[in-house]
């Protein structure tokens, strides 16, 4: 098995960002920026998504 996963809940978020790892794993779904945007619509310039489209919540 691989390492065992640190408890990271009182690190400072420096010492959380290096804690993570890069994984050849991608998107689990194939076309995931157009899932986002169906769901949150368009991101901002920083290519974030915002609040649910429909004004509701996401749970």
């Amino acid at each position: 098995m691989g390492d065992i996963r640190p408890d990271t809940a009182d690190l400072p978020q420096a010492e959380q960002a290096a804690l993570l790892v890069r994984t050849p794993n991608g998107p689990t779904e194939p076309n995931e920026a157009q899932l986002l945007t169906d769901l949150f619509g368009d991101p901002n310039a920083d290519g974030i998504f915002g609040v649910v489209a429909d004004g509701g919540t996401d749970a």
